[in-house]
């Protein structure tokens, strides 16, 4: 089961009141083929329900580089994890989903310039 899922409309009252969903969620490559296999079956399970006219849309960014280091998605566990990024349905019709993985180790070493304080919704100061 895909981990650290966040529900980015829970996390903005901005984003809340667009008319579309905007999910986080990590996987393993065994979970992303199963997720190919059956994407709704796998973003029910996480609570994301798709209604059956609402198409799928996945884009993976770096498919070559995820294939050439996890065997062609054999690999279950890390070093490797997959960072996706989902987002509509709601008053859309399509939930677009972008995958991009990446090693283990990656995770915090980068510094990142925030456009606004973590307790803000928005640039200019706004709150939750």
């Amino acid at each position: 089961m895909p981990r650290n899922i966040v529900d980015l409309s829970a996390r903005s009252r901005i984003i809340r009141d667009e008319p579309w969903h905007l999910h986080f969620w990590e996987s393993t490559p065994g979970e992303i083929l199963e997720f190919l296999r059956d994407p709704r079956k796998q973003l029910a399970g996480m609570g994301i329900e798709i209604p059956d006219d609402c198409r799928i849309e996945t884009v993976i960014e770096n498919h070559d580089w995820m294939a050439a280091r996890t065997g062609g998605l054999a690999a279950e566990d890390g070093p490797i994890i997959v960072c996706n990024v989902g987002g509509g349905n709601v008053a859309r019709g399509v939930y677009r989903i972008s995958m991009y993985a990446h090693e283990e180790g990656e995770v915090g070493k980068y510094d990142k310039k925030l456009l606004h304080d973590p307790g803000e919704d928005a640039v200019g100061g706004a709150r939750a």
